[in-house]
C-alpha cells in the first residue's frame, strides 16, 4: 500500500507521525558501563547508542549480530578489557560502529568518538568480520591478539589501527580510507617476545624510530661522565647488549676514544682524551656493537681545563695487619702531593716519593690495626681546592701454609700422589699459590697453581716421584709468605738399598743377610729392607725413631718405620 503524505488531512498526518516516532523510539537501545555477564546486541535492538564507555570485563562475552549499528557519543569507547567480543557480520549485512552524529542530516567528523580497544585481557576467541568502523579514533590493540577479517576503518582521527609490540592480531581483507594513517601504526621499540604480524590488506607503518627484534643495545651511563680539556680518563660505559663492541666514537672533533680490555655484555671500558682546543659542553658517545650502533646523547660533558689532583689506581690495594709493603699510586698532579692516613687506623706511611703521575711509599700496619677499608686523602698544595682519595683494605695477618704429609716421601714410580696444601687458618681473601718443583727430573707437581678461596682451608695437588733424589716443593703467593718443603724420593730393589735419601745417621739396627752387610739409616727417612718379601705391596707407618731390618716378613717380628714416611713393600 502506498501512502501519499500530502494527501492526508493534518490530523491524520499528526497521528501517523506520532506512530512512526513511537516505532523508532522502540527500535534503539542505549547502553553504557561495564559488561560482566554475557550479552547479545540483537538486530531487533539496533541501533545501540553508547553514550559512555562500555567495557567487557570479568570474562564476559558480548555478541553483536549481523546488521547491527552501534553509534558512539563524544569520547565514548568500546573496550575489551578481559573478555570476548564476537561481532561477525556478512558482506550483505555488515556491523557498523560509527559516531552518534552519523545520521541522516548529521555531520560526523573524524575522531568524533573514541577507540575500539582490545586490551591485554582480550580473549583469543575475539573475532570481528565484516565490521565497518567510522569517525572514531581507530582500533587500538594493546597486548592482545584478536582476529579481524574484512574490517573497514574509515575517517578516523588517528591511524586506522594502532598496535603495540606485544600484540599478534591476525586477519584478512582489511581496508582503510580517510584516516590520519591508512595503515597499522607500530611504535618504535624492542620486540622481546614471540609475536606475529598477521593482519593483511593494509600496511604496517613505523612512523619514527626503529623496531628491534630482540632487545636493542642501550647505554645507561658513563663513569666518570666528565672530562676536562686536555685530559685523558679511563671511563666505563654501562648498558645492555654491548657484546663485541669494536668501536667507540664521540661527535666532537677534539675528543678521541680507544676501547680497553675487559668488555662484557654490560660494560665497555673506554679511554677518552679531550684536546685543549675542544669546546666545553655535552657530547654524544656511540658504540658499535654486534647488535648494532648505540648512542648515548649528551652523555659526556667536556669541562674547562682546571688542574685537578686525581688518583686512578693504588697498587696493591690490600695490606695485612702486622706487615708492611711498598705501594704505588697512579694519577695526575701528584708531584709534591701529600698522603694523609685516617686517624687511629694503626697505619704508618714512610718514604713518600712523587712525580707528576705517580707516588710511591711504604705502608706498615700494626698488629692491632683496624681491619676494613681505609681512605687515604691525597692533596697538593700547588693545586688548591682539589683533593683525591684512594681506598686501602686492611685485612688479618697471613696464615701459615703447610703440606700434608710433611715432608713428602715418594717412590720413583711416576705415580700421582695426593698432597694437601693447607692454611693454618681460614683467610678473609682468596689466596692463589704458584707451585713448582726445584728439580722436575726428580719430582713434578700439578697443577702449576691453586686458589684457596676465602673462608676455606685447603686444596690438593698431585706430586710424582721420577727418580731417586731430593727436590723442593716451592710455593709462592702474592698474599702469603713463600715457603718450600722437601720432597724425598727413595727406593729399595733386590734386597739392596738403592741411593737412599739419608740425613745424618742416628740410631741404626743392623740385620745380616744383606749386601752390603751393614747399612746406616736415619730419620726423616725410614727404609725396610726385606730378604724374603712375600707380600705383593703395602705401606707400613709407625713411630718416631729407628728402623728394624727384617730377614723374613713371615716371622713374628714387628717392623717399625718412623713417620711421616710411607714405604712400599716389594718382593
Amino acid at each position: 500500500m502506498k501512502v501519499i503524505w500530502a494527501a492526508l488531512r493534518p490530523s491524520a498526518r499528526a497521528a501517523l507521525g506520532a506512530l512512526l516516532l513511537t516505532g523508532l523510539a522502540h527500535a534503539q537501545t542505549t547502553v553504557s558501563g561495564p559488561i560482566r555477564t554475557n550479552q547479545t546486541w540483537a538486530t531487533s535492538g539496533s541501533p545501540y547508542i553508547v553514550d559512555a564507555d562500555v567495557a567487557i570485563e570479568a570474562g564476559a562475552v558480548l555478541t553483536i549480530e549481523p546488521g547491527v549499528t552501534v553509534r558512539l557519543g563524544t569520547n565514548a569507547n568500546l573496550v575489551v578489557s578481559s573478555g570476548t567480543l564476537r561481532a561477525e557480520g556478512s558482506s550483505a549485512t555488515p556491523i557498523i560502529l560509527t559516531a552518534s552524529s552519523d545520521t541522516p542530516g548529521g555531520s560526523p567528523a573524524p575522531g568524533a568518538w573514541g577507540n575500539l580497544s582490545f586490551m591485554e585481557g582480550t580473549s583469543p576467541a575475539t573475532r570481528l568480520e565484516w565490521v565497518q568502523v567510522s569517525y572514531g579514533k581507530g582500533i587500538r590493540i594493546q597486548g592482545a591478539s584478536p582476529t579481524l577479517n574484512y574490517v573497514d576503518v574509515r575517517n578516523s582521527g588517528g591511524a586506522a589501527v594502532q598496535m603495540d609490540l606485544r600484540s599478534s592480531p591476525s586477519g584478512v581483507g582489511l581496508q582503510a580510507s580517510g584516516n590520519a594513517v591508512n595503515g597499522i601504526s607500530v611504535p618504535s621499540g624492542d620486540i622481546t617476545g614471540n609475536v606475529q604480524w598477521n593482519l593483511r590488506g593494509i600496511p604496517y607503518v613505523v612512523a619514527t624510530g626503529e623496531v628491534s627484534v630482540g632487545q636493542r643495545p642501550s647505554i645507561s651511563s658513563i663513569a666518570p661522565a666528565t672530562i676536562q680539556q686536555g685530559e685523558t680518563i679511563d671511563a666505563v660505559v654501562t648498558g645492555v647488549r654491548l657484546d663485541s663492541a669494536d668501536n667507540a666514537t664521540v661527535d666532537a672533533a677534539g675528543v678521541s676514544t680507544t676501547l680497553r680490555p675487559g668488555a662484557t655484555t654490560t660494560i665497555v671500558p673506554v679511554r677518552i682524551t679531550a684536546t685543549m682546543e675542544q669546546p666545553t659542553g655535552k657530547v654524544t658517545l656511540a658504540l658499535q656493537t654486534a647488535a648494532g650502533l648505540v648512542k648515548f646523547p649528551a652523555g659526556l660533558e667536556v669541562l674547562p681545563f682546571k688542574p685537578t689532583v686525581r688518583v686512578t689506581s693504588l697498587t696493591p690495594s690490600i695490606l695485612r695487619r702486622g706487615e708492611s709493603g711498598s705501594f704505588r699510586m697512579d694519577g695526575t698532579y701528584l708531584d709534591g702531593s701529600t698522603v694523609t692516613l685516617p686517624a687511629n687506623s694503626g697505619l704508618v706511611l714512610s718514604g713518600l716519593q712523587t712525580t707528576e703521575t705517580q707516588a710511591t711509599f711504604t705502608l706498615a700496619a700494626a698488629a692491632d690495626a683496624v681491619s676494613g677499608q681505609r681512605t687515604l686523602q691525597v692533596a697538593n698544595p700547588s693545586v688548591p681546592d682539589s683533593t683525591a682519595t684512594a681506598a686501602l683494605t686492611v685485612i688479618d695477618g697471613a696464615p701459615r701454609i703447610d703440606t700434608d704429609p710433611s715432608p713428602i716421601s715418594l717412590f720413583p714410580n711416576g705415580r700421582n700422589n695426593t698432597v694437601t696444601i693447607r692454611l693454618s687458618a681460614a683467610d678473609s681473601i682468596d689466596n692463589t699459590v704458584a707451585l713448582s718443583s726445584s728439580d722436575p727430573t726428580i719430582a713434578t707437581v700439578t697443577p702449576a697453581s691453586i686458589t684457596i678461596p676465602r673462608g676455606q682451608l685447603q686444596a690438593t695437588v698431585q706430586v710424582s716421584g721420577l727418580k731417586v733424589g731430593t727436590a723442593l716443593l716451592n710455593m709462592t703467593s702474592a698474599t702469603l709468605q713463600p715457603i718450600s718443603y722437601q720432597i724425598y724420593v727413595g727406593s729399595v730393589a733386590n734386597n739392596t738399598l738403592v741411593d737412599p735419601v739419608l740425613a745424618r745417621p742416628v740410631g741404626v739396627v743392623l740385620s745380616s743377610g744383606f749386601a752390603p752387610d751393614s747399612v746406616a739409616i736415619a730419620p726423616p727417612v725410614g727404609i725396610v729392607l726385606l730378604h724374603h718379601g712375600t707380600v705383593p705391596g703395602g705401606v707400613v707407618n709407625a713411630s718416631p725413631v729407628g728402623v728394624v731390618l727384617m730377614r723374613d716378613l713371615n716371622s713374628s717380628d714387628t717392623t717399625i718405620i718412623s713417620p711421616p714416611v710411607s714405604v712400599e713393600l716389594r718382593e
